[in-house]
């Protein structure tokens, strides 16, 4: 079953026009990555499926769950079961661990519970009444995963969820989109540089370019095609 359609997507900023006719569908409990250079388009287009005020949708259509996007307030997308963890991670940095994660469940209408949480991340767990600015950047990213999953969402954006973290956070990121996916049923979109990690958690991928989706392909087939990484991807 289809949960999330982006067909015919253009969006830009006042500098130009960066996403030309944009397509994307994910099916419920799958882990989708989106994959593209610096500059490809790839964050202009989560932003635009959870209608942040910039860049500007010029046309085309988002739907999430029969939920038409573009006629929806981007304070209620979340309410609707779709929630994004943002490049940068933007934790409020003088609250604590437990702080930031109330302050999400105020946010929604059905909340999980902070402590059920904090089970599942036991490194959070441990540093709950810890302000988020004496965080590593890995903490942070934990946190910032966390906040949004107290929304108990269908469905999760994350935007480069590894950018700058060390190679052993990153095998922790991984293991806790699986955990997310498999064991909370929640499906992913995941934007991505390192193709690394979109090799190792997601089920297909689709490679953006200039702004335009270039191939849909299998983790078999990004794995084996060498000339598309190269390509497209640059690995």
């Amino acid at each position: 079953m289809t949960l999330l359609e982006v067909r015919d997507l253009a969006a830009g900023y006042e500098t130009g026009q960066v996403l030309f006719g944009v397509d994307v569908t994910v099916e419920r409990d799958e882990v989708v990555s989106l994959l593209g250079r610096n500059g490809a388009g790839k964050t202009t287009t989560i932003r635009a499926i959870v209608g942040a005020d910039t860049p500007h949708v010029q046309g085309g259509s988002i739907t999430f769950d029969g939920h038409d996007l573009r006629a929806t307030r981007s304070h209620r997308i979340p309410k609707l079961g779709l929630t994004l963890v943002p490049e940068g991670r933007r934790c409020f940095e003088n609250m604590t661990v437990e702080e930031n994660l109330r302050l999400a469940a105020n946010h929604v209408t059905d909340p999980l519970a902070v402590d059920l949480i904090l089970d599942q991340f036991p490194e959070l767990a441990a540093m709950r009444d810890r302000p988020s600015k004496n965080m590593s950047g890995g903490e942070k990213q934990m946190l910032a995963i966390a906040r949004s999953l107290v929304a108990n969402p269908r469905m999760m954006l994350l935007d480069e969820p590894c950018e700058g973290l060390a190679p052993y956070i990153v095998r922790r990121i991984e293991s806790i989109i699986e955990e997310i996916s498999q064991e909370r049923d929640v499906t992913v979109l995941l934007v991505e540089q390192n193709v690394a990690v979109a090799l190792a958690v997601a089920d297909r991928h689709y490679i953006l370019d200039e702004g335009r989706i270039v191939d849909a392909v299998s983790t078999e087939r990004l794995r084996e095609d060498e000339t598309l990484r190269q390509e497209y991807l640059g690995v």
